[in-house]
């Protein structure tokens, strides 16, 4: 499991902390290639390696991006690709706000308002997918648009993070102590995204076998934190089964962090 940023402009492919199978021709690590640093404060126009053409997508990704998102972001990335009047930088100010709504309806505490935030916030992510294949597709990086797509990533995820925990400590039928199970799982994705997010290396040590059968179809052999917020911010929600859906993103947390300190004390 990986810090999980859709990779946009130089960051974190799902190599980082996960397994990242390098398909058949292509070399380890070339998929981490920071386009970004070839005119620090200047914008790019390079076509960046490890992605599958116009698309813009990943030769490997995380299970929640290919099987949920990629359907629709895809078509959408090939669409915009042609229309350059839409840049990744719009892309990622309506992912931003689309975030932040995600956070307030949650907050608005209503069984109706719930699930829509989840599925806000499902539209969200697909929106942060879409913002980097079209960086990747159309080769248009700068340190501004990296800048702000970290700032709507972490927006997104704090947005929906307070949410839920309001959403907890006004619930009916819940006892106030619920909203902990909330503050935990926040404290301990970032505790994770700390110690992880920069990482690059080598991968889970899963079966070789296991890795190509999934890499034939685009996945990682084992998830990372999109799949956790899909679990906590999007399932949770949606089924209204809160509590249940976080304390499974904390166990999963927990055990991307076991994996981590592991992988770098060993």
């Amino acid at each position: 499991m990986t810090g999980g940023r859709d990779a946009r402009r130089g960051e974190v492919e799902p190599s980082d902390t996960t397994a990242r199978v390098p398909p058949a021709g292509e070399q380890p690590g070339v998929a981490d290639h920071d386009v970004s640093e070839a005119a620090p404060g200047a914008a790019t126009t390079a076509p960046v390696a490890g992605t599958s053409g116009e698309d813009g997508a990943k030769r490997v990704d995380y299970w929640f991006t290919v099987l949920a998102a990629d359907p629709l972001a895809v078509p959408l990335v090939r669409r915009l690709a042609r229309v350059r009047s839409v840049t990744p930088d719009h892309v990622t100010v309506a992912a931003l706000g689309l975030g932040i709504a995600a956070g307030v309806l949650f907050a608005l505490g209503s069984r109706l308002t719930l699930a829509l935030g989840g599925v806000v916030f499902y539209l969200a992510f697909v929106a942060d997918c879409v913002d980097g294949k079209l960086a990747r597709a159309t080769g248009i990086t700068s340190p501004k648009g990296e800048a702000l797509d970290h700032l709507a990533d972490a927006a997104r995820r704090a947005a929906a993070g307070l949410g839920l925990a309001i959403y907890l400590w006004n619930a009916n039928g819940l006892p106030r102590r619920s909203v902990w199970v909330a503050i935990v799982y926040v404290v301990l994705a970032y505790f994770f995204w700390e110690i992880s997010g920069a990482e690059k290396g080598p991968g889970t040590g899963l079966g070789g076998a296991w890795r190509q059968r999934l890499a034939r179809h685009r996945l990682t052999p084992t998830p990372g934190m999109p799949d956790v917020q899909a679990v906590v911010f999007v399932l949770g929600p949606i089924t209204g089964l809160v509590v249940p859906f976080l304390a499974v993103g904390i166990v999963m947390v927990c055990a991307a962090i076991l994996l981590t300190v592991y992988r770098r004390l060993r």
